[in-house]
């Protein structure tokens, strides 16, 4: 029998996102009481968006202690930080201009320059971060597209079989254009993965994922099962 992940549905996108926010206040809480820091990497896309608002709201941040939260991405676009289409850019004007986190607690992909070059540089950062030795994310962000990629781990593209390296660059022809992502080695280290998914024309996928995982036909059904949370709206069941 082949792990399947936890999974808690939700009756709407809004409600999926309160509760991934109760999620990270508890769990950053449980890492600074066993580690004295909560180390999170955050993702993009437009699902996170309502998160990231409700993280920034007195209603949560309060209960944040930010000076010991620390914040990486799991993916970006090459592209500027300040181009709409960054997802340092849609964190920053939902989230961190609106908390009191130290410049040095916040690790943007670096986009300047050639993209494998960026990517190394990340990783050598992740790996400085975690003075060498594994590195392993108290809190990892992940969605998921209708296509089935997760971070910028794409269907067909060479990134998926990479085993060493912590952080990969990936061109995408369709889309022409470069993304720098997680791989599979450090995504499944992480100790929680939050998977946090909504809306319909996901189904498909989340019905491979819980209801054929012997049968794997997505990126996203690569991610450690053991160390993940599904965290969907009951859209996504159709």
């Amino acid at each position: 029998m082949k792990s399947v992940p936890q999974k808690t549905v939700w009756k709407d996108y809004e409600t999926m996102c309160i509760a991934a926010a109760h999620c990270f206040v508890a769990a950053c809480h449980q890492a600074i009481a066993k580690n004295g820091k909560f180390v999170v990497a955050l993702s993009g896309g437009n699902t996170p968006e309502k998160l990231y608002e409700l993280l920034a709201s007195p209603a949560f941040s309060t209960n944040i202690p930010w000076k010991k939260v620390f914040l990486f991405w799991s993916d970006e676009r090459f592209v500027i930080h300040t181009s709409p289409e960054s997802n340092y850019n849609m964190a920053k004007k939902s989230l961190l201009d609106h908390i009191d986190i130290p410049p040095k607690n916040v690790f943007p992909v670096p986009v300047t320059g050639d993209p494998e070059q960026c990517a190394r540089q990340y990783e050598a950062t992740i790996k400085k971060f975690f003075n060498n030795t594994q590195a392993a994310f108290d809190w990892l962000l992940l969605g998921t597209g209708d296509d089935g990629h997760t971070a910028s781990l794409f269907p067909h593209t060479p990134a998926l079989i990479e085993n060493r390296r912590l952080i990969k660059q990936v061109w995408l022809k369709e889309k022409q254009a470069w993304r720098i992502t997680f791989t599979y080695p450090l995504i499944n280290k992480a100790k929680q993965i939050i998977v946090l998914v909504s809306g319909k024309e996901k189904k498909p996928v989340v019905n491979a994922v819980f209801n054929k995982p012997a049968k794997k036909i997505y990126p996203v059904q690569y991610v450690n099962a053991e160390r993940s949370l599904w965290i969907i709206d009951k859209a996504t069941l159709g």
